[in-house]
């Protein structure tokens, strides 16, 4: 049974004393984000849930719970379909839950189904584009009824590239409009790089392939095709590209990486779920925000881009990735071949993907910087003072570094917004939804975002000193 609460979203935080709980917290990621917690907010009332008491004690333990705060905010639900009513009651006193458990495809409706009942805000840091779609489907009315916000992808899959595109676009519009002539953005280019990252947690490797298989053979073909269907809003195209705008920028094709003289990088295409988180961003917009600034259901769609940059001098790595990710979506395409690559995905990543991931001195050493392009109706690449405007994105290793960071600083955002209506502007108060649509145009996220670790920053080239948003 659902909890009865306000859909006011001041008066129910105001009610409740568990600002934040973190569901999946023994996990690889989990446990690094309730580190993140106690040791930058020891303010805020954090609780844990997972599925072992051993696992959770031992959290605790590490973090400084003393006997009192464990008996009051570590939850144990052992199986979150059999244990709904558990999971919903441990939910039930939070403002905020962070849902840290995956693949989401296979265990992640339940724990969204039971915050949603519990009448909370989620994060989570799905990057799967199937179950934005099925979550979308299962709750959205729900939570837009309810006045509760459910937010995927609040991680470095896709938080830099979702909040880098609004950042650089509205930049685009304020630094080359004049009077009533508003720039239109006509490309948005995303090039993520990395820093000595050199290994990561299995886990994202199997949900990769899960979720590339999702597309290859018709599941997320059918979620789009029902989500047109029971949202009809969604059907109606933005209009057609001008055929006088700028086509930029370039993708570069599947055999050959391309080049970005200006980066000095070797490109190709990111396989992540970026591009479809941006896309998906831009049609919330448009569909729940028509007469939207930059993304209203009048403004055409600029081209997107999202690249993965590799330094322009070593081709010999640029061609292993290529090689890699060639193998890995051909046989990800059929079942057979993802029970190969699900069986080792240390061979099939070059050592990249493994089940300890990576050590705490290669987490030390790592880091990631994204830079993100916006391209003006009127760009022309041979004037110096083109339409064009440019935001770095940097901070530490980004899968399990940045991203208790990122997620964090969401969360800040959610439980500023639950303070009154007039502490934080989000594009809107309720319903299923993707980071770049709901923070996109909010100045505090940044704020938060520059406090917890991972910068935005304007600048007018990408060698310059940073600009402070």
């Amino acid at each position: 049974m659902a909890v009865i609460a306000p859909t006011d979203r001041h008066e129910r935080h105001s009610s409740r004393s568990i600002d934040i709980i973190v569901h999946g917290a023994t996990g690889y990621t989990g446990k690094r984000v309730v580190r993140h917690l106690a040791s930058k907010h020891p303010h805020l009332n954090i609780a844990i849930c997972g599925r072992s008491a051993t696992k959770l004690a031992a959290v605790a333990t590490e973090i400084g719970w003393d006997e009192t705060k464990c008996q009051s905010s570590i939850f144990v639900v052992a199986d979150v379909v059999e244990g709904s009513d558990d999971l919903m009651a441990a939910f039930a006193n939070a403002k905020v839950v962070i849902a840290c458990a995956g693949p989401y495809r296979q265990c992640g409706m339940p724990v969204l189904k039971a915050a949603i009942q519990g009448r909370c805000d989620y994060l989570d840091l799905c990057g799967e584009p199937q179950f934005f779609d099925d979550a979308l489907l299962a709750f959205d009315k729900d939570a837009t009824v309810s006045g509760l916000l459910a937010v995927h992808a609040a991680a470095f899959d896709c938080v830099p590239a979702e909040l880098g595109a609004a950042l650089v676009e509205r930049e685009l519009i304020k630094k080359h409009s004049s009077g009533d002539e508003k720039v239109e953005c006509a490309g948005i280019e995303v090039i993520h790089t990395m820093q000595n990252v050199s290994s990561a947690n299995a886990t994202t490797f199997h949900a990769a392939v899960d979720g590339f298989y999702a597309a290859s053979n018709g599941e997320l073909a059918a979620s789009r095709k029902q989500v047109k269907e029971n949202y009809p809003e969604f059907k109606e195209a933005p209009p057609s590209r001008p055929k006088d705008w700028p086509k930029v920028p370039e993708t570069p094709g599947a055999i050959m990486p391309g080049y970005n003289e200006e980066l000095e990088l070797r490109t190709m295409k990111f396989v992540g779920a970026d591009a479809s988180a941006i896309r998906s961003s831009w049609r919330y917009l448009r569909s729940r925000v028509p007469n939207h600034l930059r993304k209203g259901k009048h403004i055409p769609e600029p081209k997107l881009s999202v690249l993965i940059g590799i330094d322009g001098k070593d081709s010999m790595s640029a061609l292993k990735v290529m090689a890699y990710g060639a193998t890995f979506s051909t046989l990800a395409r059929w079942k057979w071949g993802c029970n190969m690559l699900h069986s080792n995905p240390e061979a099939f990543s070059g050592g990249v993907f493994t089940s300890k991931g990576p050590t705490e001195e290669e987490l030390k050493k790592g880091g990631f910087t994204t830079y993100v392009t916006a391209y003006g109706s009127k760009y022309c690449p041979t004037e110096n003072s083109s339409q064009v405007a440019r935001v770095k994105v940097s901070g530490p290793e980004p899968g399990y570094i940045a991203t208790p960071s990122l997620i964090v600083a969401l969360a800040l955002t959610l439980l500023d917004a639950g303070r009154g209506k007039n502490e934080v502007k989000l594009s809107f108060d309720s319903g299923v939804t993707l980071p770049g649509a709901l923070f996109g145009d909010c100045e505090r996220v940044y704020e938060h975002m520059r406090k917890e670790g991972v910068s935005f920053d304007v600048v007018d080239e990408f060698g310059d000193a940073f600009s402070p948003v």
